[in-house]
């Protein structure tokens, strides 16, 4: 196992409040072969972090420095993966921190179910509190039975940093650079061309959850929904099985959009053509797919889908009073 090489691509930007403890979680790594690559972006109104970086990069070998301009995450990833030169690859955030034992454990849990990914579980880090995930054992899948389970939010989902992949099956590959949640436009098909997934819940990534975060902004849902559409055209070409399931996951999308326009968009300054066009698609999308008998549907959405359709003052309320868009 000690011949191998873990190549960890880490993206960096202004993350220098928590940077530190992020570099010192790979570099303190119980499995040593590895190849830390650090891609720092540079834009305007910088922090330290690139100080950082080269700090740690001058007292350890291990570390290759990639500085590059600012253009999004997804231009970073693919930075980070144009340095790889290891036989398997894992991402850690700049942001986020790994556990000592975390590579050393998703080898050799991936060398002993003879699998080209391995996942973790997760521990969320809050502000004022650490929520780890439900742990239920190890599980050996196949790639349609991840889609599955990422489709009905029940174990891991689109994320790079759970994950450690066999190198191979990046080849080819790049991360879209043009849109937000790049990782959901690549993950899935790395995963589609897997032969076998291990899925060990044991928490070994730290999460950070800040308040700061993109995915806290209302067109997030949207940049969700176009990601999401992507996916579930990608699985439908492989498992046709999966029909109803991708169904109830967009319907549970295109709902969300509509919720979130009718509590930040409609008749604010903020309800623009493009948001106008947005919630036409969605509503058009509902009124389609509401025909169908889908049985992945729970009755919860069927409640949203009546109230979109036939009640939207009572749908805004429904939203208000649960506090958060679900």
């Amino acid at each position: 196992m000690s011949s191998e090489k873990i190549s960890i691509v880490c993206i960096i930007y202004k993350v220098e409040p928590f940077l530190r403890q992020c570099i010192e979680s790979m570099i303190n790594q119980t499995y040593e072969d590895l190849e830390i690559i650090l891609c720092v972006g540079q834009g305007k109104n910088d922090d330290k972090s690139l100080d950082i970086a080269e700090e740690y990069a001058k007292k350890d070998s291990r570390i290759k420095l990639v500085v590059t301009a600012a253009k999004g995450t997804g231009d970073a990833r693919n930075q980070g993966l144009a340095a790889v030169t290891g036989d398997y690859i894992g991402f850690v955030d700049g942001d986020d921190y790994a556990e000592p034992d975390m590579f050393e454990t998703m080898l050799k849990t991936l060398k002993e179910h003879n699998a080209d990914i391995s996942v973790c579980g997760k521990y969320s880090e809050y502000e004022d509190k650490t929520v780890p995930d439900v742990q239920h054992g190890i599980r050996e899948m196949t790639p349609a039975q991840s889609f599955d389970m990422i489709l009905r939010g029940t174990g891991f989902f689109f994320h790079c940093w759970d994950k450690l992949f066999k190198a191979e099956l990046f080849k080819g590959i790049k991360f879209p650079d043009d849109r937000y949640l790049e990782d959901r436009y690549v993950t899935g098909k790395v995963i589609g061309r897997a032969k076998k997934i291990v899925y060990d819940t044991v928490p070994l990534y730290h999460y950070r959850i800040r308040g700061d975060s993109l995915s806290r902004v209302p067109m997030m849902s949207e940049y969700n929904t176009d990601a999401d559409t992507d996916f579930c055209e990608y699985v439908l070409e492989r498992c046709l099985d999966l029909k109803d399931i991708a169904g109830a996951a967009l319907m549970y999308d295109h709902i969300t959009n509509v919720q979130n326009y009718l509590l930040y968009f409609k008749g604010t300054e903020n309800d623009n053509d493009e948001m106008k066009e947005r919630y036409k698609a969605h509503m058009d999308y509902i009124r389609k797919r509401s025909k169908e008998k889908n049985p992945e549907i729970s009755g919860k959405v069927r409640l949203k889908i009546f109230l979109a359709l036939h009640m939207q003052p009572v749908l805004k309320l429904f939203t208000l009073k649960n506090s958060i868009v679900s």
